[in-house]
């Protein structure tokens, strides 16, 4: 058996670390050989790049979503679970009894970006049957990559936006599990709700905050129950509700 030089290794692993979040994970824990710095500064810059064109309104968001969704897609997790210790992240965890545990990550150590980082960046924890609880955005695009464990997600278009209620349409339910990907937009999918099925789930996620100045609403979560009433044309009314209510019944 001929084995890879570890510059071939490095080679090899970097093609499959395009997610930035979960290589800046590694870079911190100083899980990544020096020579691969130069090309995780490059990637890096991808991303910011792809945010600012968004910020800078070069790109319209259903294609931003359709890019990091390509991003997010070219990750290869096996060698990455096998170099993060799972374990023992899920161990210094304080899991929350209801919802998700938020963990910021840190770019301050990292060099190389031309300018500012644009987007925000954090990894959602939670236990078995508990949930990033169902919400959508006001001028916010999002993207959120599986990183262990399976749940069960579900997308809805924001229809029409009303005082107490959106009207949303099911776009997404199925089965996410470790690589899998999904976006939002003010446009596309806004409301979404993921529920983990295994004993424990991470999902890394990053967001641009207020992308369309024509907006004047603040960027933020709107929470809000999907199993309201159904319409004709297989419409929901999604009561907007509090986060301490959308926890109780979701979370």
């Amino acid at each position: 058996m001929t084995f890879p030089t570890r510059r071939d290794f490095s080679t090899q692993l970097l093609g499959s670390l395009l997610s930035y979040g979960l290589i800046e994970t590694l870079w911190r824990n100083e899980l990544l050989a020096e020579p691969t710095r130069a090309d995780v500064q490059k990637w890096m810059g991808e991303l910011n790049e792809l945010c600012q064109s968004l910020k800078g309104r070069k790109l319209k968001d259903v294609d931003f979503q359709a890019k990091l969704e390509e991003l997010y897609r070219r990750v290869d997790l096996k060698e990455l679970i096998a170099l993060i210790d799972f374990e023992r992240l899920s161990n210094s965890v304080r899991y929350p009894e209801k919802g998700a545990a938020s963990l910021g990550v840190d770019l301050s150590k990292v060099e190389g970006l031309s300018r500012g980082v644009v987007f925000g960046k954090q990894i959602f924890a939670m236990k078995k049957g508990r949930s990033i609880v169902p919400h959508g955005h006001d001028n916010m695009c999002t993207g959120f990559i599986i990183l262990q464990g399976d749940f069960t997600g579900r997308h809805y278009d924001r229809v029409e936006d009303n005082a107490d209620h959106y009207l949303i349409k099911p776009t997404i339910d199925r089965t996410f599990k470790p690589g899998e990907c999904s976006t939002i937009s003010d446009t596309k999918d806004n409301v979404h709700w993921f529920r983990a099925e295994s004993d424990y789930g991470f999902v890394f996620n990053i967001h641009v905050l207020g992308y369309n100045p024509e907006n004047k609403k603040i960027s933020s979560r709107v929470y809000v129950d999907p199993e309201g009433e159904k319409t004709a044309g297989g419409l929901i009314v999604a009561k907007k509700i509090s986060s301490a209510e959308c926890h109780r019944k979701y979370g």
